[in-house]
């Protein structure tokens, strides 16, 4: 977890763990199973200090302390429709979509 302080008070927050290769990622049709990856749980940033590079500076710290420990990729969700993360993650942070996950209510 890491936690900006914006003059003593908290401006935002990330949760990040490193997910190690699946079991049998060998014997898979695709190589992803077997990196390494980085995954970003949670960036909240408190809406007053948007733009400020609050979650610019979460996001990268996460990105090194998974690089240093051996991630090749990072990976994360948000909500489709968001006006605001996915401009911030693609335009901003130079992510890419990657994949869909489907809903429906029971």
């Amino acid at each position: 977890m890491l936690v900006a302080d914006l003059d003593g008070r908290v401006a935002g927050w990330l949760t990040a763990r490193i997910e190690h290769p699946a079991p049998g990622a060998a014997r898979q049709m695709v190589r992803e199973p077997g990196w390494t990856r980085l995954h970003i749980d949670a960036l909240l940033v408190d809406q007053a200090v948007w733009h400020q590079g609050v979650g610019t500076a979460l996001l990268t710290a996460a990105e090194e302390w998974g690089r240093d420990r051996g991630a090749e990729v990072v990976r994360l969700d948000t909500y489709y429709g968001s006006p605001v993360s996915v401009p911030f993650y693609e335009r901003h942070m130079g992510y890419r979509r990657r994949a869909i996950v489907f809903q429906k209510p029971l």
